[in-house]
């Protein structure tokens, strides 16, 4: 490098630090300037505003820095706004459930209170972490977040009070509604203060995108189950304005298999006069990654009738009890469909029952059936128009599925795929996260859109 080029790097640092200085002070400026003149120019200049006290706009400028969050705040502030999303699904689920009167109200309301004093939980911890600068510039925006934080629990104390009292459906819908209104201001005043901290949630040139968690209700005859879709994206390619990122989604089953025996013994329990009775003993399920394997314990009986002097009876032909095995495997099938198969494993049952399930309806029957309800909780993490912003819900494929171990023995379903968007389309898909951020609750299946699945007819 010649000796005349050795000045330039310092030159252009020294404009750099101007730009870097001037331009967030004018910014600042705006933001706070409002009811100040504009026009005119500085003494002896003719481009800067005036009105705007120099002392005041650098004042803001180095306070706007002192309240930045750093890295580890930023991490956290996320975990935050997903927990009270978390908590705004919960209630959305427990609304749905309430409004069908089916006695489920008690069953959602431990999840719902779990998930309310998580998202304070982080909420307090979030602020935990504050410096004493950041705590006096934040000051005023804090005390409307502690409000909203002392709104949604007072409101919360009313619905579980309501609950309590067995209060009429209206009440409880009442105090829902509240609650539904209280932990939405409660949500926008988080993100008031992340935006005051220079928090960015999403920016269309970032390399990863983490999906909102969705809850999606399946009903199973008079039964509902929920199943949790949360996902993320991360960019693996980029060729001029296109991009290809790499699309994880995860299908908490957890419900499905809490709920397991009651959902079998709906599809599968029977006690005619005549033929052969089934009662559904026990049932688990668990993960065998990459299947997963569901253990069902049952009791068979068979009973023949006859007709004497125009009277029927019914005999008891024989009895027995067993246990089989299925293993059920995902795989997909044709674009974005997936596909739930079940094969015996180890069948522990002999005579009648034993032949029933190796060779009878009962087997085809218990295999049918463990398949669909396995597969409707599946497709959940399937269904682009719920699990995706609809930036990329047309440009998603799903190429693989397994079954999944999620924290020691809890089953998931994870789907792998790939999602191929324009530069325009990822500003929009941050835009939308966004938006859900601060306007919208976390996105679940609307009430008369729920898969289910019947019994069969007996």
């Amino acid at each position: 490098m010649s000796q005349r080029e050795n000045p330039l790097p310092a030159v252009n640092l020294l404009f750099l630090g101007l730009v870097l200085l001037l331009c967030p002070v004018s910014a600042i400026a705006q933001r706070h300037g409002g009811g100040h003149g504009m026009g005119g120019g500085f003494p002896g200049g003719s481009n800067r505003p005036t009105g705007l006290d120099e002392k005041d706009s650098l004042k803001d400028f180095h306070q706007a820095l002192a309240v930045q969050a750093t890295t580890q705040q930023s991490s956290e502030f996320r975990a935050l706004v997903r927990s009270t999303e978390a908590a705004q699904a919960e209630l959305q689920v427990f609304v749905q459930l309430s409004n069908k009167d089916n006695g489920t109200q008690s069953a959602q309301r431990g999840p719902l209170d779990n998930a309310l004093e998580m998202a304070r939980q982080w909420n307090k911890r979030f602020q935990e972490g504050f410096s004493p600068v950041q705590k006096s510039g934040l000051k005023e925006i804090l005390k409307k977040l502690a409000k909203a934080d002392s709104d949604v629990e007072q409101e919360q104390k009313m619905l579980d009070q309501s609950l309590d009292l067995k209060a009429a459906r209206i009440e409880v819908a009442v105090h829902s509604e509240s609650l539904d209104k209280g932990l939405s201001y409660f949500h926008d005043q988080q993100l008031a203060v992340g935006r005051e901290m220079s928090i960015v949630v999403a920016n269309g040139q970032d390399m990863a995108f983490t999906l909102p968690q969705v809850k999606s209700p399946i009903r199973v005859d008079n039964q509902t189950i929920v199943v949790g879709v949360s996902g993320s994206l991360s960019q693996i390619a980029a060729q001029g304005s296109e991009r290809t990122f790499k699309l994880e989604l995860s299908a908490d089953l957890s419900d499905l298999q809490q709920d397991i025996t009651e959902l079998l013994r709906a599809q599968l329990d029977a006690s005619p006069v005549c033929g052969q009775r089934v009662a559904i003993r026990r049932a688990t399920l668990a993960p065998s990654t990459p299947a997963s394997l569901l253990v069902v314990q049952l009791h068979f009986e068979r009973w023949i009738c006859t007709r004497t002097d125009g009277q029927q009876t019914s005999n008891e032909l024989g009895e027995g009890d067993g246990t089989v095995e299925i293993k059920l495997t995902a795989i997909v099938e044709n674009p974005n469909t997936l596909k739930v198969a079940a094969a015996f494993g180890r069948i522990d049952a002999a005579g009648m029952l034993g032949e029933a399930l190796r060779s009878g309806d009962l087997g085809e029957d218990l295999r049918d059936k463990a398949a669909q309800l396995v597969l409707l909780a599946a497709r959940a993490g399937s269904d682009f128009k719920i699990a995706l912003p609809p930036a990329v819900q047309n440009s998603a494929t799903i190429q693989s599925v397994k079954f999944h171990d999620e924290n020691v023995g809890g089953l998931s379903v994870a789907l792998e795929g790939q999602v191929e968007i324009s530069n325009e389309q990822a500003n929009q898909l941050a835009s939308q996260l966004n938006q859900a951020l601060s306007a919208e609750t976390v996105p679940s299946r609307a009430p008369g859109t729920i898969p289910q699945l019947s019994k069969r007819p007996q």
